[in-house]
């Protein structure tokens, strides 16, 4: 019984996560389309080792999965001690405000969506 009735009040968190995705989806969708379409390209490849909060299971699953659904982005590993999530990016053009992105976007509401 309590969890359901967890379940019932992570339900507005959740529907405002997937609002947030979706918007995320399209801006990484027009992005790239905009990348492909033009003759120059704008990317800046980069491998970034970000640290993250998330612990559970659920978390670390969900976090690494949305990130490599999102275009322009692929989790290529998880350390062993599950503290670091290795992100490939196409436009890290600042290794800090590309891991800034991730922690204060997806993470964060991975985590409250997640607990």
């Amino acid at each position: 019984m309590k969890r359901l009735i967890r379940i019932i009040k992570n339900i507005p968190d959740f529907v405002i996560f997937l609002l947030f995705y979706a918007r995320e989806m399209v801006k990484a969708n027009l992005m790239l389309a905009r990348d492909i379409l033009s003759p120059k390209m704008k990317i800046s490849p980069g491998i970034v080792k970000i640290r993250t909060t998330a612990r559970s299971d659920n978390q670390i699953l969900a976090l690494f999965n949305l990130i490599t659904m999102t275009p322009g982005s692929l989790c290529m590993d998880i350390s062993e001690d599950r503290q670091y999530i290795y992100v490939h990016g196409m436009y890290v053009k600042d290794r800090d405000s590309f891991e800034k992105e991730i922690k204060e976007g997806i993470e964060k509401r991975v985590m409250e969506v997640f607990e």
